[in-house]
């Protein structure tokens, strides 16, 4: 067995395929912007960091524009888009072993809290979880080793190596590091490899496979 007794997963891109579901969303918000869609890449890169933030950088939009353009993303994504998120296969069977073995499961994402538990309602995931941190819908609870803290807090601060974060980005990772605990960067998510291997993460693993072997 593994000696990471409290394991803390991202969402998006970790445990859930959020993809279809955001990009839709981002296109809708761009529609009522009236601003033409751009390459699939930059739709992408919108899974993971604030939603303001990746608003300004990829359309230079002012404060404004930014607020209504999130507005109307999370219009379409509280309607529908949330509900297209798929677990990716074999991280359920991960997810009941860990909580079979008695250890404290935890979330720390940059999706919005409300949108993180009604998807994991939604697929029957929730009694599995100790505890579930992400942003509010102003996007406050940012940077990630805020939410890492959070999820640190619920566990009791336990020792930093019977910890890990695991994720697909490299503000996982950062995290982690941050929090001085230990890191799993997941290859099949929507982080770029060479960045998370920059990023320097304890393990590195390409798939689901690799990561059950690493962490049962």
């Amino acid at each position: 067995m593994s000696s990471y007794q409290h394991v803390i997963f991202d969402f998006d891109g970790t445990l859930f395929d959020s993809r279809i579901g955001i990009v839709n969303s981002v296109k809708y918000a761009l529609d009522e912007m009236k601003i033409s869609h751009p390459s699939e890449e930059v739709l992408t890169s919108f899974i993971g960091p604030p939603l303001h933030y990746s608003f300004q950088k990829h359309f230079g939009l002012s404060q404004k524009d930014t607020e209504h353009a999130v507005l109307k993303l999370r219009e379409h994504y509280s309607d529908e888009g949330h509900l297209q998120s798929k677990p990716y296969e074999g991280l359920f069977e991960i997810v009941k072993e860990l909580f079979k073995q008695n250890r404290k499961i935890g979330i720390a994402t940059a999706k919005p809290t409300v949108y993180t538990k009604h998807i994991l309602d939604n697929n029957q995931w929730t009694s599995y979880f100790h505890c579930v941190y992400g942003s509010d819908l102003k996007g406050e609870l940012f940077p990630k080793e805020k939410t890492i803290a959070q999820v640190l807090k619920d566990f009791r601060h336990p020792d930093p190596d019977t910890c890990v974060m695991i994720g697909d980005t490299i503000y996982d990772i950062k995290g982690a590091h941050q929090q001085g605990i230990p890191s799993i960067a997941v290859d099949y998510g929507y982080g770029k490899t060479q960045d998370l291997k920059d990023a320097r993460p304890k393990h590195f693993v390409e798939n689901v496979e690799q990561l059950r072997e690493l962490i049962l």
